[in-house]
């Protein structure tokens, strides 16, 4: 008798089902889409028990007697008939293997009733098989409970996390539903308490009633959604949102094409905050690459991220204001020490860029008493996270001390003029402002459009040089000079590893080197640019920053750490001509943060001032 054979129907349902039910979350996961695709205008969720046990209710097309028994056989779905449909999916589901692999894990009872039907039926599932079945009276609609998931698993239900944890995946899931479908009103509930509400009124509105007013505040609309100024930066992607076809994904094209776009305005270790719908041919992405149906391939991964990177790229463009923080925020903090929810409970979005959403100027329904506990909660933790702008006279003090062996001196005003001087085109866009004066040697003061506006004068001249010196990089025509006497660098084998295997890169940077020895080199040739920082200082900082791997491109990094080294200091004064050709050349340029992702603008506005010295 032969070793290979053919696997019990119940034991093939629980291998299917662990790779579509991995946990509480997927599990509902695949329940909401159901509904959605069921052209549901309501669904409410109902879960207890860590997610072990859940009741989704929905207004959806129903199923008739046929359907329902259908339902929860494997590879049964109205969603799709032939092989060719595989390429041309309008919908979330079409495997047909969700409710059979829960069934097959738990204690399922299901009701539902079609519009042309007169009468409801209802069936229970044990463990797959089909228990009861009888007629109700019901709503045009499907309610779906699940109870003690994994009964039958009880490897799986081991590895349950704590309920909280689970909850918080859940909750996660539903923040994903609720923005591929703003038109949808979804309410989650988490053991009898209202956690998740949106309204269906449209996507402004969901993000208010998800995230809070804040966030809405500070997101830019844009052709392909929403994206998030300083203010919202987190430590984590988590809050990077992306949806092809109204689907939640997950796509490395599309995420690093996002942080592309955010490119030398994010903080080191901190990511955006972004909502991005992205519409594709069916044709042209393939999302039946995973059971979760989460990850999707494009045909050209080229094209889709060079698409959303120009988009992203011209959304900032020349935009000062969405990258410059304003003491607003804090002062509206310091006054109201609660949330007031009559400007809540009133509001009505403000119609934005996107015309892909319908429905945005519906006011959002009042909130009842008991989600206002929960709404202050996610704002608090919203603005626990939020970046602190406060002016610091020691302002990244650490990372412009010169090291001790420096030669470097500090230069008089004519030298820092020659580098920072640049002659004008006629292409020069004229911006008018006032240069007021120089405060602590550090920050320019300046009046500009009828708002009064703080520049540190490391970082705009951070930004001027990392300008030039890429505009020389990228057109080879970086100049070198050739050193009388070669500058010698003591290195660790690892520094000389990462020289010999980037000797192209420095060398297109205006660097000629040569080895020396096991633990020296020379450095024959330096770019003709007049820094304010040792040559020995400025290469020593690429390295460390190589080591560090603080920007994966070698070329960047290199220019990066040109640029701020070579930058001039704090607590170093300017006169009124260096200040102004400063300030003009950084509006030139139309870049408002520095080439490590800090605000170069923190803006004060007459409001502003006015309720500091309470005269509002």
């Amino acid at each position: 008798m032969g070793k290979i054979k053919i696997l019990d129907e119940s034991v093939s349902n629980m291998i299917a089902a662990g790779e579509v039910v991995e946990n509480p979350a997927s599990m509902i996961k695949e329940l909401l889409e159901n509904s959605l695709d069921a052209g549901s205008q309501m669904v409410s969720l109902e879960i207890k028990n860590g997610g072990r046990d859940v009741k989704i209710i929905d207004d959806g097309h129903g199923m008739n007697k046929e359907d329902l028994l259908l339902s929860v056989e494997r590879h049964a779905t109205s969603k799709i008939s032939k092989k060719d449909d595989l390429y041309n999916l309008y919908t979330y589901g079409f495997r047909g293997e969700a409710l059979s692999s829960i069934a097959a894990v738990s204690k399922i009872s299901m009701s539902s009733k079609t519009k042309e039907e007169n009468i409801g039926n209802y069936i229970t599932v044990l463990g797959g098989k089909i228990t009861n079945l009888k007629e109700i009276q019901r709503n045009i609609g499907t309610t779906i409970e699940i109870k003690d998931l994994f009964f039958n698993t009880p490897a799986r239900l081991k590895f349950l996390r704590k309920a909280a944890t689970e909850y918080g995946n859940i909750k996660d899931i539903i923040i994903q539903e609720a923005l591929a479908n703003p038109n949808i009103a979804i309410t989650l509930i988490l053991d009898g308490k209202v956690s998740i509400k949106t309204s269906g009124n449209g996507i402004e509105n969901a993000i208010v009633e998800i995230f809070g007013k804040n966030v809405l505040k500070n997101v830019k609309s844009f052709d392909l959604g929403f994206l998030g100024n300083g203010t919202l930066y987190r430590s984590t992607k988590d809050s990077i949102f992306t949806f092809v076809n109204n689907r939640m994904v997950k796509s490395k094209i599309i995420e690093n094409a996002i942080i592309d776009g955010y490119y030398t305005k994010l903080m080191k270790g901190k990511y955006p905050f972004a909502i991005l719908f992205l519409n594709v041919d069916p044709k042209e992405v393939d999302v039946n690459v995973h059971p979760s149906k989460k990850i999707v391939k494009f045909s050209d991964e080229e094209e889709i991220y060079n698409f959303v990177l120009k988009k992203i790229e011209s959304t900032f463009e020349r935009d000062d204001n969405f990258v410059s923080p304003t003491l607003t925020e804090k002062i509206e903090k310091d006054e109201k020490r609660f949330l007031d929810f009559s400007d809540f409970e009133n509001f009505t979005p403000i119609k934005g860029e996107n015309q892909r959403f319908e429905n945005m100027n519906t006011p959002i329904e009042d909130k009842i008493e008991d989600e206002k506990e929960e709404i202050i909660e996610k704002k608090m933790s919203i603005e626990s996270e939020e970046l602190s702008y406060e002016i610091d006279e020691n302002y990244d003090q650490e990372e412009e001390k010169i090291e001790e062996n420096s030669i470097n001196i500090v230069k008089n005003k004519k030298e820092i003029k020659k580098d920072i001087v640049l002659q004008k085109s006629s292409d020069i866009i004229d911006t008018k402002f006032r240069i007021i004066g120089q405060v602590f040697d550090t920050f320019i003061l300046v009046e500009r459009e009828g708002i009064f506006e703080i520049y540190d004068q490391h970082i705009v001249h951070e930004r001027i040089l990392y300008e030039k010196l890429k505009k020389m990089y990228y057109s080879d025509k970086t100049s070198m000079q050739q050193l009388l006497v070669p500058i010698r660098v003591s290195i660790d084998p690892r520094e000389l590893e990462i020289i010999s295997e980037n000797i192209e890169e420095f060398k297109k940077s205006g660097f000629e080197i040569d080895r020396f020895s096991d633990n020296e080199i020379l450095i024959r040739s330096v770019p003709i640019l007049d820094f304010n920082d040792s040559t020995e200082n400025i290469f020593r900082n690429v390295l460390n920053n190589i080591k560090e791997k603080r920007y994966t491109d070698i070329r960047e990094n290199i220019l990066i750490s040109m640029s701020c080294k070579g930058a001039i200091k704090a607590n170093q004064k300017l006169s009124f001509e260096e200040m102004e050709t400063m300030v003009r050349k950084l509006h030139e340029i139309g870049e408002y943060t520095c080439p490590h992702g800090r605000p170069i603008i923190v803006k004060i506005t007459l409001d502003d001032l006015e309720k500091l010295f309470k005269r509002k």
